[in-house]
């Protein structure tokens, strides 16, 4: 009978040998024009187009998503959506003919008969913009946003646990403050 502590050092073993394998190449690991994009990466490509960036207003209302999280989805999702920049002005339009839908799923049907493409993008955009994810041509879901994301800003005032701390961040690695004391008294 194998002891509990010889079976988990010995799968310890196997996790890091195969680690190491894939660390330096051997296996099947993937080239590095497949691997997912990182977020640096995405930040040092072309701004996202002006019918883009409407669409992320429109989508997030008066939150306001960051310009630096809407670049990284726009980036994230052109590599899987053919013709986003042009399907991206088609969803702002159509958008603004179903405003007056106030059931939500009837609203998504309502953009599923002017083409699936508008009903796929207007899905993947909210995922992007209220999570953070997008999921790349290959069905592998990348997380490209946290602290930036719309649903983050939404719940930011009400998840976050007030602080305690009464002075600013970090001080208490600045030197205490000195006192003046005058002359000791004598009763």
């Amino acid at each position: 009978m194998v002891s509990r502590r010889n079976f988990l050092l010995a799968g310890g073993a196997s996790l890091g040998a195969g680690a190491t394998l894939l660390a330096i190449g051997g296996g099947s690991a993937a080239s590095a024009a497949t691997q997912p994009a990182t977020a640096a990466a995405l930040d040092a490509l072309a701004p996202a187009p002006g019918a883009f960036i409407a669409l992320a207003d429109t989508l997030s209302g008066s939150i306001g998503v960051d310009r630096v999280l809407i670049n990284r989805t726009f980036h994230t999702l052109s590599g899987v959506l053919p013709g986003l920049e042009a399907t991206a002005a088609q969803l702002g339009d159509a958008l603004t003919q179903v405003a007056d839908i106030a059931d939500p799923a009837a609203r998504l049907a309502a953009l599923e008969t002017k083409g699936t493409a508008l009903k796929d993008l207007f899905l993947r955009m909210n995922t992007a913009l209220y999570l953070g994810t997008a999921e790349d041509k290959d069905g592998v879901r990348n997380c490209f946003g946290f602290e930036t994301t719309a649903s983050n800003q939404v719940m930011a005032d009400v998840v976050q646990p007030p602080s305690y701390c009464t002075g600013s961040p970090n001080f208490w690695v600045d030197a205490p403050a000195t006192v003046s004391q005058g002359a000791p008294t004598h009763v």
